[in-house]
């Protein structure tokens, strides 16, 4: 070693002097401290430039310094040095005589022995030394790095070391990390906290809120070396955020090429650069994006040097490089040319979307301006992430390309299908009304028709798309996001229009086609679809089942906020609701309609608000608002279409709100309105026969429903038939013909049997209820028809009478041709309590002469 050393090398073996606008870091001075107490004598402190390592140990080494038993020895290493001879100097300045003494035993030679000697020497003090050295990166001797490796292995107890730099490089500490170290210190640890950041704004003068202190770790990610750029941005501009400092700022790259490339060698700074073009990278993508440079080991060295890069996730490990730093290398990039980048963007496109990435692909494909890799790209990524739930992530890319590319037809028809999902179809009509003659490929044309489809369901014209679809369209093109799109377009499309068949069949291609490319929101979607066609089928049975189905299939796919799955939720419910059991259902639609009023379906939304309406309208405060209200989001609109069944499904139910809330005219306008939309049927056959029944319109409401009745008009809605046979039980009543009102209502249990329809039951005309609560005919008394009673009863809708003993005496008499008057004597009671008898029975039984009580009195076995 050298005997003395210069003023020049004075300085790096004292203390670094606090700055006033240090901000103290309590939270790691107090881990530096606690760590000086575990049985391990080494901490380290690894990070790249400008994290703060020598200001926070400056004042860690003030607060321990000014321990009266405690001794800090500082220094910090420089390109060039090749001994250990400012580590001796700075310990011959400790005020310690038995400690002096044992350094003059030591030997000064420049050897690993030396170096262990000197370590040794601290024994001999009594007091606790704590050594800081400082930029332990630049040592680029292996000597000086052996000689330093045995000093630190060699300290005693009473002694703790800190190594600090940007790595330890050629120090050997593995075998100390293995052993134990007290404490390592990294770039995550060392960054500013939210409290830290406020303190240090506040410290240089500028006051900062909660959201600018949001932005500003999002630009630092709180390096400290940014946020001192950015205080000096906000001493020049009292807005610090709008003033946000770029990684290509003058004094950024100063700083990054002295600071950060001057380290490098040139193959790890084209590294660098080219990797520098995605966000985040794995081993295998920097591969891609530098063919023939070894990318594992350069990562290495990447890491080894402390270069500004974080790391996530552990199979693959993801690498990406500070905000701040990355604009620095892409500014770098750019001034090479846009070809160069250009080959980079297309790289990364292509690499991630052999990952299934679709977002990053298609993000580097619109950068990259290569006509066939966007156009390859937009077809499989941008369609993917479409079906997935990620249409306005589309939009958001497409729009940060050139102009001239967005004119491209296929560009054009991916923001045509992302705005559709949005619920926007003004975009899509534009892009049709100047690509619907187009020819192209077969999967262009697939695609068109799947944006005809999709732009009819959101704004109508749904038959008139699907007669321009044709009958050609059942092939499979091959490119999958584009076969899902379509084939469930046409499903839709199909199920509107109530063709249920070829709904089902096109719903099951494109859940098919879904599950194939995991596009989760359209597997729900055709789900929701099979579903609700099952519902419209009538077979409720089979809803709720398929239902729970669905359920399992949602939870497996990470149960995502979805305005198709929330449809089957509302037919779980809606199905116990027909069935007059206890649910509540507001609840779950009042659930569903908050989650699909927040997405891009307005016409589901607006049904779901209709029924809302329906369910609310017994108790509704003001009659007449319920009534407005249930018209408004019942009755069919063109430019929010729903499916034609769904209007037969709550057809009914309307109508006799509309009745119980008292008013007849918008009862009358909602069913023309219905008519108007959806054409002769059915259903408003059956709509405008329980409107004349419940206007004692007896004839008009026969007429009406003679056509369903026979047969020559057929319901889309199984469940309607139930209605319809009600009336005609109910007109029977009205016209004395008992035997075929019982008729009548056998019939309509019969057909509401078999999926427990008991709420159109207990909707209809007074008269029906009261012919079911008399049991009178083998119709009657079954065991589901018990289950509508009991249901009825428990509603509060049906007081369920047995004749009594009396009764049915009076009732074997009456059906005998018995008078009154003989009644009277036979049973010794008086003529008027036999008539307070009859009476009774007729109510009970639902009859209103003598004819219908004999045919009662036969059906129950009497007489």
């Amino acid at each position: 070693m050298t005997e003395s050393i210069g003023d020049d090398d004075a300085s790096r073996t004292s203390v670094p002097e606090a700055v006033a606008e240090d901000v103290a870091r309590p939270r790691l001075i107090d881990r530096l401290t606690a760590a000086m107490d575990e049985p391990w004598t080494l901490t380290l402190v690894a990070a790249p430039a400008g994290t703060g390592k020598t200001r926070l140990l400056a004042q860690w080494a003030a607060v321990i310094g000014a321990e009266s038993d405690t001794d800090v020895v500082w220094v910090s290493f420089r390109r060039g040095d090749v001994d250990l001879m400012l580590l001796r100097s700075a310990l011959e300045r400790i005020e310690d005589g038995r400690l002096r003494e044992s350094l003059a035993k030591v030997p000064r030679v420049a050897s690993e022995d030396t170096a262990r000697s000197l370590a040794r020497s601290l024994r001999a003090t009594p007091r606790r030394i704590v050594l800081v050295f400082d930029d332990v990166h630049l040592i680029d001797t292996p000597e000086l790095a052996d000689m330093l490796s045995a000093f630190v292995q060699a300290v005693p107890g009473n002694a703790h070391v800190v190594l600090s730099g940007r790595g330890t490089r050629l120090i050997r500490v593995a075998r100390r990390r293995i052993a134990g170290i007290a404490l390592e210190l990294d770039s995550a640890d060392l960054a500013f906290t939210p409290a830290e950041v406020r303190s240090f704004f506040r410290a240089n003068g500028i006051t900062v809120s909660q959201g600018e202190i949001t932005t500003v770790l999002q630009r630092t990610e709180g390096w400290a070396a940014g946020l001192r750029l950015m205080v000096l941005a906000g001493l020049e501009h009292r807005d610090t955020t709008d003033n946000s400092l770029r990684g290509d700022a003058p004094a950024l790259v100063d700083y990054f090429l002295e600071e950060v490339f001057a380290d490098l060698d040139e193959e790890l700074r084209e590294f660098l650069l080219v990797t520098s073009v995605p966000e985040a990278f794995t081993v295998d993508l920097a591969y891609r994006l530098s063919p023939g440079a070894p990318a594992a080991a350069l990562v290495e060295r990447v890491i080894q040097l402390s270069v500004l890069m974080g790391r996530h996730g552990t199979d693959p490990v993801w690498y990406h490089y500070h905000p701040l730093l990355r604009e620095f290398l892409t500014a770098r990039l750019r001034d090479r040319g846009r070809a160069v980048i250009e080959r980079l963007e297309k790289d990364a496109a292509e690499w991630f979307a052999e990952q299934q990435a679709h977002l990053p692909a298609l993000r580097h494909a619109t950068r990259s301006g290569d006509p066939a890799c966007i156009s390859v790209i937009l077809r499989r990524c941008g369609m993917q992430l479409i079906l997935t739930g990620h249409a306005c992530e589309v939009s958001e890319a497409i729009r940060t390309m050139p102009a001239p590319l967005r004119s491209d037809p296929a560009v054009q028809m991916l923001v045509a299908a992302a705005e559709l999902a949005r619920g926007d179809a003004s975009a899509a009509a534009a892009v049709l009304a100047t690509l619907g003659d187009r020819g192209g490929s077969a999967a262009d044309r697939q695609w068109l028709a799947g944006l005809d489809l999709h732009t009819a369901v959101r704004r109508g014209g749904i038959a008139e798309a699907l007669d321009r679809l044709g009958r050609s369209f059942v092939a499979v093109t091959g490119e999958s996001q584009l076969d899902t799109y379509a084939f469930l377009q046409a499903a839709m499309g199909e199920l509107y229009v109530g063709h249920l068949d070829r709904a089902e069949r096109y719903a099951r291609t494109a859940a098919d086609q879904a599950r194939a490319v995991s596009a989760i929101t359209a597997e729900l979607q055709a789900s929701a679809i099979l579903n609700t066609s099952t519902l419209f089928r009538g077979r409720m049975r089979d809803v709720l089942a398929s239902g729970e189905r669905l359920d399992a299939r949602w939870r497996e796919l990470g149960a995502p906020a979805d305005s198709f799955y929330e449809v089957t939720r509302v037919w779980r419910s809606w199905v116990p609701y027909e069935r007059l059991q206890e649910v509540d259902a507001e609840q779950t639609l009042r659930a569903a309609a908050a989650i699909i009023d927040s997405g891009p379906e307005p016409a589901i939304s607006r049904g779901l608000r209709g029924l809302t309406a329906l369910l609310s309208a017994h108790d509704a405060p003001d009659p007449h608002a319920a009534a407005l209200t249930l018209r408004d989001t019942l009755v069919p609109r063109e430019d929010t279409p729903l499916p034609l069944h769904w209007y037969a499904m709550l057809g009914a139910f309307a109508v006799h709100t509309f009745d119980r809330l008292g008013e007849p005219n918008l009862r009358d306008r909602f069913i023309s309105d219905t008519e108007r939309a959806l054409g002769p049927s059915g259903e408003i056959v059956v709509l405008r026969a329980i409107a004349a029944l419940h206007d004692q319109r007896h004839a008009e409401a026969r007429a009406a429903l003679g056509p369903v009745l026979d047969g020559s008009m057929t319901c889309a809605l199984p469940a309607s038939m139930v209605d319809a046979w009600l009336v005609a039980a109910a007109l029977d009543v009205h016209d004395g013909d008992t035997e075929r009102a019982q008729a009548s209502l056998s019939v309509a249990l019969s057909l509401a049997e078999p999926e427990e329809h008991v709420r159109r039951i207990a909707a209809a005309d007074p008269a029906v209820l009261r012919l079911l609560g008399a049991r009178a005919t083998a119709g009657t008394r079954t065991r589901f028809s018990d289950t509508v009673r009991e249901r009825l009863v428990a509603a509060g809708l049906l007081v369920d009478e047995e004749l009594t003993h009396r009764e049915r005496i009076v009732l074997l008499a009456l059906s005998r041709n018995a008078t009154l008057r003989q009644i009277a004597q036979e049973e010794f009671i008086s003529p008027n309590t036999v008539k307070t008898h009859v009476r009774n029975i007729y109510r009970k039984l639902g009859v209103s002469d003598r004819e219908g009580v004999t045919a009662a009195a036969h059906a129950l076995g009497i007489g």
